[in-house]
C-alpha cells in the first residue's frame, strides 16, 4: 500500500515496447536499474509500467535497441498537476486543505484507555477533564511522564501506567492490581501484614514473619496480623538478635455484612409503543447539523445514538463526528407484581450479589437473609457471613531498624 502511494506521488506510466530487440531492451533496463513492473508479453512486444523518472532514462536505450515505445497510460500526481495547471482555485483549495490537516494534527482529538477493569473509563476521563486534558487540547500542553505518575497516585488500584501519543490520539495503557487488598511494595523490603477487615481469624498459614494472632482471635481493620520482625533466641531463652523480613502469610477471617433489598409490588414500567424517528447528525466542533430537522416528536421517549469519529489513518483522528440518533416513544404504565414474582426477583438479586462476591475469592459461610412480603413491599433482609482472605503489607520504618542496628534479610 505504501509503495503504491509513493508511486502515485512520483508519477508512473504504462508503456508498449515493440520492434527491434525487445529482450535486449529489458536486459539494459535491469542493468541501468530502471525498475519495470507488471511486465506482460503481447502480440507485438511487451507492456510494462515504470516510474516517470525511469521513463526519461529510456531514450538512449530505445535508440540502441531500435525499438518503439508508446505511452498507453499516465497516472500520478505530476500528471494531475499538469492537467489542471490552469485551475488556480483548485490548487488554493488543496493548499488550504493541507494546511488545515497540518493545523489539526497539532491537537489531541481522541483519548483511548486500555487495560482497565475496576477503574472505569468515565472515572479516568473525569479526572483528565479536571486536569484540563480533553479533546481539542494542544499536544505540547501535556506532560506525558507527569500524567502517568499522577494517574498512579490518584488511582491506587493502578500498578502500571503508560501514556503516549500517536498521531492525534492519546493512548493510555493501564495495569491494575489483581489483588486490590494487597498493596504492591518491594518484594525484599521489610514489612508487616495488617488486617483490612473486622472479624474472627479462621485460618493462618505463615511463610515468613512472626504471627501475632491465632485461630479464633478477634481482629479489627488495621490490627497487626504477622510481624516482619523475627526474634533470634539463644539457648538461655534470651533474644540476642532480630531480623526484619517481608511478612508473608495466608490469613482467612470470618466477617459479616448486612444485606437489604426492597421491591415494590406496584411500580411504574416503560412500555414502548413501537413508534420511532431517526435522524443523522454531523458535528464539527461546536457546530451541529441534523437531518431531517424535527423537534421533540413524542412526550416520552428514549434516545439511542451511535457515534463515529472520522479519521484519515488508524491514529489520525479529526474533530468531525457522525451520529445516528433514534427516538423511541414509550408510555408509563403501572405494573403489579404478585408476591411470588417479587420474591423470585428478590432471590435473583441476592444470587447475583453472591456471585459477584464469590468472583472476588470470598467464601460464603452462612446466609441468614430472609425474604418477606408485607404492605405491598417485598423485602430481603438479613446478615451474610463470609470467609475472606485478608492481609495488607505495611512497610516497617527503616529508621527504626537502623537505630537498633538490626540486620534484615
Amino acid at each position: 500500500m505504501k509503495g503504491k502511494f509513493l508511486s502515485w506521488i512520483r508519477g508512473n506510466v504504462r508503456i508498449l515496447v515493440t520492434g527491434g530487440f525487445c529482450e535486449r531492451f529489458l536486459n539494459l533496463c535491469a542493468y541501468h536499474q530502471i525498475n519495470l513492473w507488471d511486465l506482460q508479453p503481447c502480440e507485438n512486444g511487451y507492456e510494462a509500467s515504470l516510474s516517470l523518472a525511469g521513463f526519461w532514462k529510456l531514450k538512449p536505450l530505445v535508440r540502441k535497441c531500435r525499438i518503439r515505445v508508446r505511452v498507453l497510460q499516465k497516472a500520478g500526481l505530476p500528471f494531475f498537476f499538469y492537467r489542471y495547471r490552469k485551475r488556480k482555485p483548485l490548487f488554493l483549495a488543496m493548499g488550504f486543505s493541507v494546511f488545515l490537516l497540518f493545523f489539526l494534527s497539532l491537537f489531541i482529538w481522541d483519548i483511548k484507555i486500555d487495560g482497565n477493569l475496576s477503574v472505569t473509563d468515565e472515572k479516568i476521563l473525569d479526572y483528565l477533564k479536571e486536569e484540563g486534558i480533553q479533546q481539542g487540547i494542544w499536544k505540547t500542553a501535556v506532560d506525558y511522564k507527569l500524567l502517568a505518575a499522577d494517574l498512579r497516585q490518584f488511582f491506587p488500584e493502578l500498578t502500571w501506567v503508560s501514556v503516549k501519543l500517536q498521531g492525534t490520539r492519546l493512548l493510555i495503557s493501564l495495569k491494575e492490581n489483581e489483588d486490590p487488598e494487597t498493596e504492591i511494595q518491594e518484594e525484599n523490603g521489610p514489612c508487616d501484614l495488617v488486617s483490612t477487615v473486622d472479624g474472627t481469624v479462621t485460618k493462618i498459614i505463615t511463610r515468613a514473619g512472626t504471627p501475632q494472632v491465632t485461630v479464633g482471635a478477634q481482629v479489627k481493620k488495621g490490627d497487626l496480623l504477622v510481624s516482619g520482625c523475627i526474634e533470634l533466641i539463644n539457648d538461655s531463652g534470651e533474644v540476642y538478635d532480630r531480623q526484619y523480613v517481608a511478612a508473608d502469610a495466608d490469613i482467612y477471617v470470618r466477617t459479616s455484612r448486612n444485606y437489604q433489598d426492597r421491591i415494590l409490588l406496584q411500580q411504574p414500567e416503560k412500555v414502548y409503543t413501537g413508534k420511532k424517528r431517526s435522524r443523522f447528525l454531523l458535528k464539527f466542533g461546536s457546530f451541529h447539523l441534523g437531518l431531517p430537522f424535527f423537534g421533540k416528536p413524542y412526550l416520552q421517549y428514549d434516545c439511542v445514538s451511535e457515534n463515529r469519529q472520522f479519521r484519515l489513518m488508524e491514529n489520525f483522528y479529526l474533530p468531525i463526528f457522525f451520529s445516528s440518533i433514534t427516538l423511541r416513544e414509550y408510555q408509563i404504565v403501572e405494573k403489579t407484581w404478585t408476591p411470588e414474582q417479587a420474591e423470585a426477583l428478590a432471590k435473583d438479586n441476592l444470587n447475583h450479589f453472591l456471585e459477584k462476591i464469590q468472583e472476588k475469592g470470598v467464601q460464603i459461610f452462612q446466609n441468614n437473609v430472609k425474604i418477606e412480603t408485607a404492605d405491598s413491599v417485598c423485602t430481603a433482609r438479613g446478615t451474610l457471613i463470609f470467609v475472606e482472605k485478608t492481609g495488607k503489607r505495611a512497610a516497617i520504618d527503616s529508621t527504626e531498624i537502623q537505630k537498633e542496628g538490626i540486620s534484615s534479610e
